[in-house]
């Protein structure tokens, strides 16, 4: 190998991990020398920030507050609606089950039509028909608390911003194919049904 490649293989990760650290070195001890480096690094289109590895990161937790209605005027709350006493700590995304990625994704859009809720809206109606009782449909309600942002933490403010409810769907739980799924989850699954 020549000198000059021996020297570009020096110089091109010495570029790279300057163009890396240069612009996130701290000014009080740097000066202007990071902001300046970032300034030369916008002209080639090299930019680092926390959007490259988060683009779209989490700013609230959601969960679903579930009511089911029934054909004599009652109302109950579902097992969903639970979370809204326990969901709202850190260590819930660690011990998450498949019915809590379910909700998830259930919860995602709620402005948009989302099949996964479609679906999963469906199976609850199934669920509770299990019970004996088929509710006429399920209103689903989001209920959402914003992270607050870290300085605003640091200064003494609560991690969580207020609950902030909010109208989803209704799901109808005689419509097809609803009442198709209920009717041959009895037959396929006698031993679950408690009516």
């Amino acid at each position: 190998m020549t000198l000059l490649g021996k020297l570009a293989h020096a110089l091109v990760p010495t570029a790279m991990c300057v163009a890396i650290v240069a612009p996130a070195l701290p000014r009080e001890h740097f000066g202007e020398v990071p902001g300046e480096i970032a300034r030369a690094l916008l002209y080639i289109s090299i930019k680092q920030t926390w959007g490259m590895y988060a683009p779209d990161p989490q700013r609230a937790h959601l969960v679903m507050d579930l009511v089911a209605h029934y054909d004599d005027g009652t109302e109950a709350t579902l097992e969903e609606s639970d979370d809204l006493q326990t969901a709202w700590g850190t260590t819930w995304a660690w011990h998450k089950r498949r019915v809590d990625i379910w909700r998830y994704y259930a919860n995602f859009n709620p402005d948009k039509r989302n099949d996964n809720r479609t679906w999963y809206l469906r199976a609850v109606c199934v669920r509770e028909a299990r019970s004996g009782r088929v509710p006429k449909k399920i209103t689903m309600y989001q209920v959402k608390r914003r992270f607050t942002p870290p300085g605003a933490v640091a200064r003494g403010a609560a991690d969580l911003g207020e609950a902030e409810r909010r109208l989803v769907t209704v799901a109808y739980c005689r419509t097809e194919p609803t009442r198709d799924m209920i009717a041959e989850d009895a037959l396929a699954n006698p031993e679950l049904q408690r009516g």
